[in-house]
C-alpha cells in the first residue's frame, strides 16, 4: 500500500523499527513490574480478583462471578488464560471449573486496563480501582447493557473480598472523539479529557489485551500524532489487533484546565488531600500554557532515553516531583508543606509504627523522601495520629485547606480570563459542580459550616459542656470540651445564638454522637440536661449523616434545583424568656403560646441553616419563613417534612397544636388551585387573617369578633375561601357559616330574632358582609333578598349559584337550606318599586341615580337633596307602618363582586331609611 500524499513530507526520515521494538518492550517490561507491585500490596483472598480479572471478561461461564448470559460481549484480544490461572479458579472459585474449548465467534473486549494509584506508592488499603473496560467500536445497545450489567456484576464480587471497584465502558474511537459520559459522582464526565488521558498514560497498568499504540508515537513526534499513528498503521509496523489508540496529548487546550479545575475542587469536598493534589497539578500546567509538558510526555521521554524501574516511573513520585519544582520556583513553602501532608495522607503508611510485609517498597520510597523533606519525628507523629486529632487540630487544617481551595479556585478564573477561555464542560455539567461546590463551601449566614470533610475520621467527644451567657439580644451558647474552665476564650469550641444552632454545628463535624453525653454548666434556668440530651437526639435522627454534597449517593439531588426537605420547630427552648416580654397572661390564655421558636431548616443539597424567632410575633414570623419555603417549592413538589418538638411538658398540648397549623395552613400558602385562601389564626393578641398576595404573606389584624366580620368583607380579586383555625371562634356563627360555604357561590344566612333579622352574605369571592335589619314578615324578606341578588348577578353575568340559609342557635350553631321564593322572576321582568343606578363611580363615595316605581331620579338634578327628595317619595306612598325600605336592584357595572352590590345596598338603604324616619318623626 503506498504512502497518503499528506503524510510524505513529515516522515521522509523513516522509522527505526528495531528502536520501535525496543521501546515496546520497555513499556511492557515496566507494565509487568507495576503489574507485581499492585499486586503484591493486595491480601491474598483480593490477589484472586487481580489474578482472575481478565479471564472474566474473556469468557462467559456461569460459575465465574460476574456471569450475566452468554450472549455477554466477551473475548479479549490476544488473551488467553494460562494454567496457573485456571488452577486459581478451581482453588477459591468452582473446582469442577473447566475452560472452554471453544473460543468467541469475535473478540469483543480490546484491552482491560487499570488506572489511577494502583502500583504505585499511593496505593493504599482503601484506594479503589479504576478499571477501563474497552469494548469493540460501535458496539449495539443491548451488548452494552449486558457488559455493563456484567462489570457490575464483577464489581460486587470484587466488594465481597474488601475491594472497591468501578468498571468504566470505553471505546476508543469514541473516545478520540471527545464524546465521553456523562458527568456523574465517580466520573468526570465532560469537564476533561486530554487531562485524564494525560494521567491514563502515566498510570495505566495493561490487564490483558492491546497495548496503547502512545507508546510507539516518539515524544517529539506528539504534535503529529494522528499522521505517525495513520502511518504505522498503512505501513504495516503494527498488527490490525496489536494495538489500540486514544489519542494524543500534545495540545491540551486552555479551557480543559477550567473544567478539570472545577471537577477536582468538587472531588476535594470528600477527599480534599488527593484532590489538592490533582489541583495544583493543573495549575502547575496552566501555567505553562500554552506549552504545557504533560507528566505522561515526561515519563514517555524517559522511557524513550533509558529502561525505568518501577521507582524511577512511579506516577505519584512523577507528580510529586512535578509540584515541589513548581511550588519552589514560586517559593511558595507553605503550600509546599500541605502538598507534602497531602501526599503522606494519599499513601495511608504510618511511618511511626510498623508497616506490614506488602507495603514494605512503598515504605522504603516514602521514608526516603520523608529524609529528604527533613521532617522531625514529631511532626510524623502528629500526622499518624490523625484518627486522634480534635477539633482545633482539625478547624487549623481546615483553614489551610479552604484557603488552598479558594488559590485553586481564583487561579481558575484568573486563568480562564487571562486564557480567554471558557471551561470546557457540558453546561449542565458545570451547574451539577456549581451547586455541590456552593453546598459545601459557601459561607452564608445562619448556615451550618462543616469543618471536617476528610480531614479526620473521628473527633467526637464523650461529654460536652453547655453554658448559656447574657440576656436577651446578648444571649449565647457555648460548648466546650472541658468542665474545668470558666468558658474563656480558650476553651469555648464554639458559641451560636441558638442553642438549636450549636448543637447543629456539633452534630454536623461530628463532635457530638449518639454516645456523646451532654451537660448544662452555670445559669440553668428552666432547661435541664435531659432536655439539652433530648433536643440533642431530635437533631440527631434528622439531619444529614454528613456532607451531601460529597455522597454519591446524593449525586440525582443536584441535578435539581434545592428544595426543603425538613423543617425542624422548637418552640419555647427558653420558657424564662417569658419574663421579659412583661408577663405573659395572654400567652398562657392562648392555644398557641408562642414566644420563641428556634427552627432548623434542612435542604435537599444537604445545607442545614439555623433560625430564631423571638418576641410577641414570633408565630408569625415562623409562619412567615414557611411561606417563603412553600412558595420555593415547584408544582408537583411534596411540601417539607415538618417535625415539633417542645422540651417543657407545660407545652405538651402546643407540640400538636403546632404540627396542626403547620398541616392546615398548607393550602394557603401552596394553594393547588389557583385560590387565594385566607386562614384566621386566633392568638393572644386577636384574630388574623393570613393571606398570600403576589407571593407574600399578608397579615390583618382584628382586634376583637366585630372587626373581624368586618375585615373579612374586604374585596378579593379572585376566589378566597376562609379555613378557621381549630381553635379560632370552634362553637361561633361565623365557624358555621365557614364550615358550610364550601364553593365558590353566594350564600346567604339568615338569622331570625324577634323583630330583626340578621344577615350574612358570603359571596362568589370569599367576601364576608353583613347587615341587621327590622322586619314584619319572613317571606317578604327572603323574597327582597333574593330579588336584590338574582339581579346582581345578571348584572355581573356570573355563573355562581346562589344558596339560602337559616343559620339557628339551637343545640350549637348550625344552619340549613331554605327554599327560594317560587315566584322569583328568572326573566328579571318584574316590576322593581326601587333601583340605584351608579353615575360616577370616581367620587367617594360614589354618586347614584334612583328610579322609584318608575320615576327617575337623577343626581345632576337634585344634588345634595337627592336623598331626602327619593325618600319622600317613598314616605307619600308607603303606610306609616314600614318598617325597612329596601333596594330591589343595584346597578355598578361589570367587574364588581356581590359584596361590593351589598355593601352599597346597605350604605344607600340606611341614608333612605334614616332619611324616612326623619320624616316620619315630623309627620308625627
Amino acid at each position: 500500500m503506498s504512502e497518503p500524499e499528506s503524510l510524505s513530507p513529515l516522515f521522509d526520515r523513516g522509522i527505526d523499527v528495531p528502536r520501535m521494538g525496543e521501546i515496546r518492550a520497555r513499556f511492557l517490561e515496566l507494565n509487568q513490574q507495576r503489574l507485581r507491585r499492585a499486586r503484591s500490596v493486595l491480601p491474598s483472598r483480593q490477589q484472586v480478583f487481580f489474578d482472575l480479572l481478565p479471564l472474566l471478561f474473556h469468557i462467559n461461564h456461569p460459575m465465574l462471578p460476574g456471569y450475566h448470559s452468554q450472549q455477554a460481549p466477551c473475548g479479549i484480544d490476544n488473551y488467553r488464560a494460562d494454567a496457573k490461572t485456571l488452577e486459581r479458579v478451581r482453588q477459591h472459585i468452582a473446582r469442577g471449573f473447566s475452560y472452554p474449548t471453544q473460543a468467541p465467534v469475535e473478540n469483543q473486549i480490546r484491552s482491560l486496563f487499570l488506572m489511577g494509584s494502583c502500583g504505585s506508592v499511593g496505593h493504599g488499603d482503601s484506594s479503589d480501582l479504576d478499571v477501563w473496560l474497552c469494548h469493540r467500536s460501535g458496539l449495539e445497545a443491548n451488548a452494552l447493557q449486558q457488559l455493563h450489567d456484567k462489570a457490575a456484576g464483577v464489581a460486587r464480587w470484587a466488594a465481597e473480598l474488601g475491594l472497591d471497584v468501578h468498571f468504566f465502558l470505553m471505546d476508543s474511537a469514541q473516545f478520540r472523539r471527545g464524546e465521553n459520559e456523562r458527568l456523574s459522582a465517580d466520573a468526570a464526565g465532560t469537564s476533561q479529557h486530554y487531562l485524564l488521558l494525560d494521567e491514563f498514560y502515566r498510570s495505566a497498568l495493561l490487564m490483558a489485551g492491546r497495548y496503547p499504540v502512545w507508546w510507539l508515537v516518539p515524544p517529539e513526534e506528539e504534535v503529529n500524532y494522528r499522521e505517525y499513528v495513520a502511518l504505522l498503521h498503512t505501513q504495516g509496523y503494527i498488527g490490525a489487533d496489536e494495538s489500540i489508540d486514544f489519542g494524543g496529548v500534545g495540545r491540551i487546550p486552555a479551557g480543559e484546565f477550567i473544567g478539570a479545575g472545577i471537577w477536582q475542587l468538587y472531588k476535594a469536598i470528600a477527599s480534599p488531600y488527593k484532590a489538592i493534589l490533582k489541583l495544583l497539578l493543573t495549575e502547575a500546567y496552566a501555567s505553562q500554557f500554552p506549552k504545557v509538558s504533560p507528566l505522561s510526555l515526561t515519563l514517555k521521554e524517559a522511557v524513550y532515553h533509558q529502561a525505568l524501574s518501577a521507582d524511577q516511573a512511579d506516577p505519584y513520585l512523577l507528580m510529586y516531583w512535578r509540584l515541589e519544582d513548581y511550588l519552589r520556583g514560586r517559593g511558595e513553602f507553605d503550600r509546599l508543606e500541605l502538598v507534602r501532608r497531602a501526599f503522606y495522607f494519599k499513601t495511608e503508611l504510618r511511618l511511626s509504627g510498623s508497616v506490614g510485609p506488602r507495603h514494605a517498597w512503598r515504605r522504603d520510597l516514602l521514608a526516603d523522601l520523608i529524609a529528604q523533606w527533613q521532617w522531625p519525628w514529631e511532626s510524623v507523629l502528629g500526622l499518624d495520629t490523625r484518627h486522634r486529632w480534635k477539633l482545633r487540630r482539625v478547624r487549623e487544617e481546615h483553614r489551610f485547606l479552604v484557603a488552598e481551595l479558594t488559590h485553586s479556585y481564583r487561579f481558575l478564573r484568573e486563568f480562564a480570563t487571562s486564557s480567554n477561555s471558557a471551561a470546557l464542560i457540558r453546561s449542565e455539567d458545570m451547574v451539577l459542580l456549581g451547586r455541590k461546590l456552593f453546598a459545601a463551601f459557601e459561607r452564608k449566614h445562619n448556615k451550618i459550616e462543616w469543618l471536617n470533610p476528610g480531614i479526620a475520621p473521628d473527633i467526637s467527644e464523650a461529654q460536652l459542656y453547655v453554658h448559656r451567657d447574657g440576656f436577651g439580644e446578648q444571649r449565647r451558647w457555648l460548648v466546650s470540651a472541658s468542665s474545668q474552665h470558666s468558658f474563656d476564650a480558650d476553651s469555648v469550641l464554639e458559641e451560636n445564638r441558638r442553642l438549636s444552632g450549636l448543637l447543629c454545628w456539633c452534630i454536623c463535624n461530628g463532635l457530638l454522637t449518639a454516645s456523646s453525653r451532654l451537660r448544662l454548666v452555670g445559669r440553668r434556668d428552666s432547661l435541664t440536661d435531659t432536655q439539652l440530651q433530648q433536643l440533642a437526639d431530635h437533631l440527631r435522627r434528622h439531619l444529614p449523616p454528613g456532607l451531601a454534597a460529597a455522597d454519591a449517593e446524593r449525586h440525582v439531588d443536584f441535578s435539581r434545583p434545592k428544595r426543603v426537605e425538613k423543617l425542624l420547630i422548637y418552640p419555647n427552648v427558653d420558657r424564662d424568656a417569658l419574663s421579659h416580654l412583661g408577663g405573659g397572661l395572654g400567652y398562657q390564655a392562648s392555644h398557641y403560646p408562642v414566644y420563641s421558636v428556634e427552627l432548623v431548616v434542612v435542604n435537599s443539597w444537604g445545607e442545614v441553616v439555623s433560625h430564631a424567632c423571638r418576641g410577641s410575633s414570633a408565630l408569625l414570623d415562623l409562619l412567615r419563613i414557611y411561606q417563603q419555603i412553600l412558595v420555593s417549592t415547584q408544582p408537583g413538589e411534596p411540601a417539607p417534612e415538618v417535625e415539633v418538638l417542645c422540651l417543657h411538658s407545660a407545652d405538651a398540648p402546643l407540640q400538636q397544636h403546632l404540627r396542626g397549623l403547620m398541616t392546615d395552613i398548607i393550602p394557603v400558602f401552596k394553594p393547588a388551585d389557583g385560590t387565594q385562601a385566607r386562614y384566621l389564626l386566633k392568638l393572644h393578641s386577636g384574630f388574623y387573617i393570613i393571606q398570600c398576595q403576589h407571593e407574600e404573606m399578608q397579615l390583618v389584624l382584628a382586634q376583637n369578633y366585630s372587626q373581624l366580620v368586618q375585615c373579612l368583607g374586604r374585596g378579593q380579586s379572585v376566589y378566597s375561601p376562609v379555613i378557621l383555625d381549630r381553635f379560632c371562634v370552634p362553637d361561633s356563627a361565623l365557624a358555621s357559616i365557614i364550615r358550610r360555604s364550601t364553593e365558590a357561590d353566594c350564600y346567604l344566612f339568615v338569622h331570625w330574632r324577634e323583630g330583626e333579622v340578621d344577615v350574612f352574605l358570603r359571596d362568589e369571592r370569599g367576601s364576608l358582609a353583613f347587615s341587621s335589619m327590622p322586619y314584619h314578615s319572613r317571606e317578604q324578606v327572603i323574597m327582597s333578598l333574593s330579588r336584590f341578588l338574582h339581579h346582581s348577578r345578571l348584572e355581573q353575568q356570573g355563573d355562581y349559584q346562589i344558596h339560602l340559609l337559616e343559620l339557628s342557635a339551637e343545640g350549637g350553631w348550625h344552619s340549613e337550606a331554605m327554599d327560594p321564593p317560587s315566584d322569583l322572576d328568572d326573566g328579571g321582568t318584574a316590576p322593581l318599586h326601587l333601583e340605584a343606578m351608579v353615575q360616577d363611580s370616581a367620587e367617594t363615595p360614589p354618586l347614584f341615580d334612583f328610579s322609584c316605581e318608575g320615576r327617575r331620579f337623577r343626581y345632576q338634578d337634585f344634588g345634595a337633596d337627592l336623598i331626602d327628595r327619593v325618600a319622600q317619595e317613598l314616605f307619600a306612598g308607603a303606610a306609616e307602618h314600614l318598617a325597612y325600605q329596601t333596594l330591589d336592584r343595584l346597578s355598578l357595572g361589570p367587574g364588581q363582586q356581590t359584596s361590593v352590590y351589598w355593601r352599597y345596598k346597605h350604605y344607600l338603604e340606611d341614608m333612605l331609611n334614616a332619611a324616612i324616619d326623619q320624616r316620619r318623626f315630623h309627620h308625627r
